[in-house]
């Protein structure tokens, strides 16, 4: 079952459910906001100590999705706890100690952190950096080796980015998440796809000693913009680039973690609830990692049934209309930043958008309302666990 250290139990033993968020850079505010508007109706419902990690199974994230993955599913100490706040008395909506933030402070920290992160600093043209980007164009081949090249020089370097992951997501493990988390990155040495599961660390033997910081930084080091991630944990070195490079749409590789956490299933709904948040359509330059992408969404659709019946299974959320000014993943000014807080509340009260294998579907409801839906299935299926467990 998923982890249940510093959270209740998520599951029934009869539904799954699964949180895949895309990378994008700071675009990632989309995302950010519709799980804040989620949050809020499951604290309508269920209380204010409600929390994104209580619900979902396995929350996977590719590049600025594995930040964001990383802050929903970490202890988090609030910065001014009230002077009484203790590990027996703990503030109202969060404990000190064993839960996560809430889902409303994400936004901020984009807005917060995001314009020095992507501060003008070019990161030195050394080794590290040349190879990366070298390596990049090694997976890509000749026929793509011309407009790479012209990348060559990284935009920026990844100190201060560094730095942030490090003060918010500290030296935990990520064997210690509060759920089952999976973060894909790209190994350029190796030419391959790594995974980190939460999973696998916390049953390993001896226990992983895996920095979550790690796996969040080798995941979010995207080609053109920051250098490679280098380290070494557990015997193993990682040369890590961009986990959109191989899986921007981590959400096949989330159903794949979800069946080596739970086994198969019998029936034929396996997966009940799958939440994607997507982050809009990107230029022509990325048009190949999002062709990918969306080809993840329709074989998704196609596992799951496909059709109608699977629109009650799996819920995408992306916006289509995004300009090319909009989709910089690079602008973290803050116009950009209210611009795309902006686009994403009226996300929300656009109809729901479906994979290409539904087209001629209509539209049925709002992402608003869907995820009004999602949110009481969510509580309903957590109750149901909470009362098995307590029958124990």
């Amino acid at each position: 079952m998923a982890s249940t250290q510093g959270s209740s139990p998520r599951t029934n033993g009869k539904v799954i459910t699964i949180l895949s968020i895309d990378g994008g850079g700071v675009r990632g505010i989309i995302p950010a906001v519709i799980l804040y508007s989620l949050e809020a109706e499951l604290q309508r419902i269920d209380g204010p100590n409600a929390r994104i990690a209580d619900y979902f199974d396995v929350i996977a994230g590719t590049s600025t999705g594995s930040i964001v993955t990383a802050l929903l599913t970490t202890p988090y100490t609030p910065p001014n706890p009230p002077a009484n706040a203790s590990k027996t008395n703990p503030p109202p909506n969060a404990s000190i100690t064993n839960r996560p933030r809430e889902a409303k402070e994400i936004p901020e920290f984009y807005k917060k952190h995001g314009p020095a992160i992507f501060q003008k600093r070019k990161a030195p043209h050394n080794s590290n950096s040349g190879s990366s980007l070298m390596a990049v164009i090694g997976f890509f081949k000749d026929q793509l080796k011309d407009k790479l090249e012209s990348f060559l020089n990284i935009r920026y370097d990844n100190s201060t980015l560094q730095l942030t992951v490090d003060e918010e997501v500290g030296t935990i493990r990520l064997a210690d998440t509060l759920t089952d988390v999976l973060i894909p990155a790209y190994d350029i040495e190796h030419r391959k796809l790594v995974t980190f599961s939460s999973h696998q660390e916390r049953n390993k033997v001896p226990k992983s000693s895996l920095p979550l910081r790690q796996a969040v930084l080798g995941s979010a080091a995207a080609p053109t913009y920051f250098p490679r991630h280098h380290f070494q944990a557990d015997g193993k070195i990682y040369n890590l680039v961009d986990g959109g490079m191989a899986a921007n749409n981590p959400t096949l590789l989330a159903i794949r973690e979800a069946i080596n956490i739970f086994g198969s299933r019998d029936d034929n709904s396996p997966f009940d609830w799958i939440l994607d948040l997507k982050r809009g359509i990107p230029p022509l330059a990325s048009l190949l990692f999002e062709t990918s992408a969306d080809m993840v969404d329709t074989y998704t659709s196609i596992f799951l049934g496909g059709g109608q019946n699977s629109r009650h299974q799996f819920l995408r959320i992306q916006d289509y209309t995004l300009n090319p000014k909009q989709l910089k993943m690079d602008k973290a000014t803050e116009d950009n930043f209210n611009n795309l807080i902006n686009i994403a509340k009226q996300l929300l009260d656009k109809p729901v958008s479906f994979p290409s294998s539904w087209i001629g579907l209509e539209p049925t409801t709002t992402n608003r309302n869907a995820l009004g839906r999602f949110a009481n299935d969510l509580s309903k299926i957590r109750g149901d666990a909470a009362k098995k467990l307590s029958r124990r």
